[in-house]
């Protein structure tokens, strides 16, 4: 009886920290269209210098790589033109300016570092903004924020947020055996109760720091976007993380071949070929 009465109270307090305010949304899609591939991008065109016009000549070998350096005859250069001299804007455009600044949404950066554990749980720690001295936060999530892989993005409040995290991984059976080949015990956080599926009811609890409305805001908007999205946002990444392995196994197998010499650079003095 006791613990039904203490999981009440812990889903209560859960639910009474949701602030009032618009529901989160995503700003661009989950799922990105592939980008051009990697050798799309044509070789720089290489400085001709004719034979005449080479003082010197010394090659060095360096990491498998071949370099030539050469002293050339100096080139002359076209000048660089002046810069146009600003034009000061007008009573009018000084006007419509600051509306502009005024209706334009405010843009915040979310920096977060995150844990997984065992693939079901994750500690976010997170530092206030605007308060002095720094104050450290933590909280657990029941959403895996590996699942957030695609998402750099969001708008909450009419703020936009742009996402910038750190995630990593514990397993705390293998942490456990680790600790127990050098004889020591290994103990695994103590994680609150939180809904089982992240999927149905993605909740969280602070568990260091008291923040703001305004501080929680944006954890509100992940968890927000994660109950409306979780099938993309999960397809997305596994897709990513797929993509990401059959690279490194294509690197793995081909490995890029070094030039056998390096290209020729423009220099005043010194031509880098």
């Amino acid at each position: 009886m006791k613990n039904t009465f203490v999981t009440l109270l812990l889903i209560a307090a859960i639910h009474a920290q949701e602030p009032a305010g618009e529901t989160a949304i995503l700003i661009e899609p989950i799922a990105k269209a592939p980008g051009p591939p990697n050798d799309s991008t044509p070789e720089p065109e290489r400085l001709k210098i004719d034979t005449e016009d080479i003082l010197s000549s010394k090659v060095v070998y360096r990491e498998g790589q071949k370099f030539t350096i050469q002293e050339i005859v100096p080139i002359d250069l076209p000048p660089i033109p002046a810069a146009p001299a600003p034009q000061p804007l007008t009573a009018e455009e000084l006007a419509a300016r600051d509306a502009r600044i005024a209706q334009a949404d405010p843009q915040r950066t979310l920096m977060l570092s995150c844990t997984v554990y065992d693939g079901t749980r994750t500690l976010i720690t997170w530092s206030s903004k605007g308060v002095t001295p720094m104050q450290t936060y933590k909280a657990w999530s029941n959403v895996n924020f590996h699942h957030f892989d695609s998402l750099r993005r969001f708008k909450k409040n009419r703020t936009t947020y742009m996402l910038m995290f750190m995630v990593g991984d514990e397993d705390t059976a293998r942490a456990a055996a680790r600790a127990a080949r050098t004889g020591k015990t290994y103990s695994p956080p103590l994680i609150p109760e939180l809904p089982a599926d992240s999927t149905i009811a993605p909740r969280f609890q602070v568990i260091q720091g008291n923040p703001s409305a305004e501080e929680l805001a944006p954890l509100y908007g992940l968890h927000e976007i994660y109950r409306e999205n979780h099938s993309e946002l999960i397809a997305e990444q596994q897709r990513l993380t797929l993509e990401r392995a059959q690279k490194a196994a294509e690197r793995l197998a081909n490995p890029p071949d070094p030039k056998p010499d390096t290209g020729r650079g423009r220099a005043t003095r010194t031509n880098y070929i």
